[in-house]
């Protein structure tokens, strides 16, 4: 999803499946709810010509063209009784794009933690001033800042250059 638009995805699901459910051998709906706020639908239909009929209409390029708006699509097909899909994962991201927003993250918080630290106890030594920020420093990292700004940047770091969707590291 788009940062900020993640109340999208429920209600255009639900028209997708909807439309999905009226087609002729149409099988299934799975939503997928991926850690990091990711999510995704499968359809299953009877066969390639099914699959192929539902991707072909109107109705399917206007739902498409309508996430296209609040999200970044990866469309996947295949056939047959075993299905397999890749899906993309922060793990596929650029190593270069995580350095940048860990420490978009990190450099603010540090700075703020040392300097209140430094405020409070400015007469202990250096080392238990360092120690004390670096478990305040690893607790909000851990459990506020990055997972704010990874949410915020996802968008960002989960595409190549062309906009497409990373699934492998690459």
């Amino acid at each position: 999803m788009r940062p900020g638009h993640e109340q999208a995805f429920e209600p255009w699901a639900d028209r997708c499946v909807a439309a999905a459910q009226a087609q002729p051998r149409f099988r299934c709906a799975v939503r997928l709810a991926q850690a990091g706020g990711l999510h995704h639908l499968l359809l299953q239909f009877g066969d390639r010509t099914a699959v192929d009929a539902w991707t072909g209409q109107d109705g399917y390029r206007a739902l498409s063209d309508e996430a296209d708006d609040f999200s970044v699509g990866l469309d996947q097909s295949d056939a047959g009784t075993l299905l397999a899909f890749t899906l993309p994962s922060e793990a596929a991201a650029r190593k270069w794009k995580t350095a940048c927003v860990t420490w978009i993250g990190v450099v603010p918080t540090l700075l703020i933690v040392s300097a209140v630290i430094g405020w409070l106890l400015p007469g202990a030594p250096k080392v238990v001033q360092q120690i004390l920020s670096s478990v305040i420093l690893t607790a909000a990292l851990t459990w506020l800042i990055l997972p704010k700004v990874r949410g915020w940047s996802r968008f960002w770091m989960l595409q190549d250059e062309r906009g497409q969707l990373l699934r492998n590291a690459e």
